[in-house]
């Protein structure tokens, strides 16, 4: 019987080559199914995004430790890791997106929610408080401050953007309808340069991310 050590070296290099590529489409495969990028797969197993990179490239493949931690974060088998025939998919990308918005739709209705609450205990218990109705304004940038905690956890630096922005401007007009002093609109150019400051910075950690989100 001829064991692996008896096999000529090119067939044992295209073996491991077969394999490694194998291993790399099904990183890539699982990966994508969860809705992960590098990043976020790289920070839940403790490795460099470059690590990641390299092994879906097939440029390496990791050690049987990670591999195993791979197969938990997937809720797979290692074998199905090294194997052609993949399981039944997760759920749908699109799915996962439509769960992602409704819970963060929950969660914006729960804070107007108790905005409304608030107020109408206010208006029953003390009823000649008469900034009852400040409870909607400050729902405003609590609003925001939600979203920009889903989007930080689940969306691209674009809606980031977006979302910080709006924030940024909540809490200016908040301040401006609740503060009555002369100047106070000048918490605007307030916002204004803060603005400014946003866009810059997500300006700088936009290319960063671009090689490490597929």
């Amino acid at each position: 019987m001829q064991n692996s050590s008896d096999r000529p070296k090119t067939e044992i290099s295209i073996d491991e080559k077969l394999l490694t590529r194998r291993i790399a489409a099904n990183l890539v495969y699982y990966r994508k199914l969860h809705n992960m990028t590098q990043a976020e797969l790289a920070e839940r197993i403790k490795y460099s995004d470059k690590s990641i990179s390299k092994w879906e490239r097939g440029s390496g493949v990791p050690d049987i430790f990670v591999l195993s931690l791979l197969a938990e974060i997937y809720n797979v088998t290692v074998n199905d890791l090294i194997s052609e025939n993949a399981p039944l998919p997760p759920p749908l990308a699109s799915d996962i997106i439509k769960k992602r918005i409704i819970i963060m739709l929950l969660s914006v209705g729960l804070a107007w929610l108790t905005a409304t609450v608030t107020y109408t205990v206010l208006r029953i218990a003390v009823p000649g408080f008469s900034y009852a109705w400040s409870c909607f304004v400050l729902a405003i940038p609590i609003s925001c401050i939600i979203c920009v905690v889903f989007c930080a956890l689940w969306w691209s630096i674009l809606f980031q953007f977006l979302s910080v922005s709006a924030l940024v401007w909540a809490v200016a007009t908040s301040v401006y309808i609740l503060v009555p002093l002369y100047s106070i609109y000048l918490i605007f150019a307030v916002s204004a340069v803060m603005q400014v400051l946003v866009l810059l910075w997500y300006m700088m950690k936009k290319p960063a991310r671009r090689h490490i989100v597929n």
